[in-house]
């Protein structure tokens, strides 16, 4: 049987596969310029039992082309990105997928992003970098010259005085869902840094918040207002689209942060921009965006107390690693006929051999 794999995927995964007894075709997406247009893709899956799609998408036509396609894999947490889960369903084709996958790499991007806008970590690097603060080098006292001091200075224009930032102990973070990477966070900002821990999410019960010893909220207004940081980690649903709005950032204390490492659609349209422009919070610190790339001309761009980055909190080898391992097990599993552990559409299985 042939596996054609077009996410990022480990050397061992694959050879793993090749023991298994599958002839692999392995073209990722990071040696292309991106994503693989349908009509490539249609080609390249004849012959092709298995198809392992990181990124490139599945629709209904693609599978009624690919006559040999039996299975499908997309090593994401969310698979319906990229794969017609009713059309494989319908069709009676398995899709795997691997939750949790990137949960610890964006809890990490998360305190991350944290930091550097609590204590303007980026605002520091690049006020060096534009040459802001450099200035003319003072040998130090303790080796015969000077500078009796290994500050830049004190005034009222100096880096320890313009970019002086809150400690996060005994801060509140509020975290808005309250799944796998809600609850690493929540581990991290509690154990790690000492904060109080408070979270809303609408599925998850007060019983299972408390072994990680966090407060219920049950309302995403209260959440900002009793919190120092608010935090995004909530699937994009009808009921959670646009649910950080101005009211909710008007409750935000003015000297609050907010970080969104989840998706920009859970922000009202120009509500975040508003409020950093009011000074309605103190800083934001962001992974996505409403438009990706975000335009050059995004006023975000422009303001000293944003922190961005490309939508990366997911971007670390260990997540290919654990992908790839959740996508063999579950195709091993398959192969002897053995409940896979991570399949959106289980009632595939009923009939179903590999």
């Amino acid at each position: 049987m042939n596996v054609f794999i077009t996410s990022n995927f480990t050397e061992s995964g694959i050879e793993r596969l090749t023991e298994l007894g599958f002839d692999v075709i392995f073209h990722p997406i990071e040696t292309r310029d991106g994503r693989m247009p349908v009509d490539t893709l249609t080609q390249r899956l004849e012959g092709v039992d298995i198809f392992i799609s990181g990124f490139e998408g599945v629709p209904a036509e693609l599978m009624d082309a690919a006559d040999d396609l039996k299975l499908i894999a997309c090593p994401r947490g969310g698979p319906e990105a990229s794969v017609d889960i009713s059309a494989a369903t319908d069709r009676g084709i398995p899709v795997l997928y691997a939750p949790g996958r990137n949960a610890e790499t964006v809890a990490d991007h998360t305190m991350g992003l944290l930091l550097a806008a609590t204590r303007n970590i980026a605002q520091a690097h690049h006020r060096l970098r534009m040459g802001r603060d450099t200035g003319t080098p003072q040998e130090d006292a303790a080796a015969g010259g000077e500078r009796e001091d290994v500050t830049w200075g004190i005034g009222s224009e100096s880096p320890y005085t313009t970019l002086r930032g809150p400690e996060l102990r005994d801060r509140t973070i509020g975290i808005v869902g309250f799944s796998r990477i809600g609850r690493r966070v929540a581990k991290r900002a509690g154990d790690g840094f000492g904060m109080d821990v408070r979270a809303y999410d609408p599925f998850v019960d007060h019983v299972e918040m408390e072994p990680f010893q966090v407060d219920k909220v049950t309302d995403v207004q209260s959440l900002c207002q009793q919190s120092d940081v608010v935090s995004l980690h909530a699937a994009v649903a009808p009921g959670s689209r646009n649910m950080i709005g101005p009211a909710e950032f008007a409750a935000m204390p003015d000297d609050g942060y907010f970080v969104n490492t989840a998706r920009a659609a859970l922000i009202e349209d120009g509500a975040l921009i508003e409020a950093l422009r009011t000074d309605e919070i103190q800083a934001a610190a962001l992974d996505v965006y409403p438009e990706e790339p975000i335009a050059e001309d995004n006023p975000l761009l422009e303001m000293e107390n944003v922190v961005t980055t490309p939508h990366i909190a997911s971007a670390s080898q260990d997540v290919i690693e654990r992908h790839s391992e959740l996508t063999v097990n579950d195709i091993t599993a398959l192969l002897n006929d053995e409940q896979p552990m991570h399949v959106v559409n289980p009632e595939t299985l009923t009939e179903f051999t590999l």
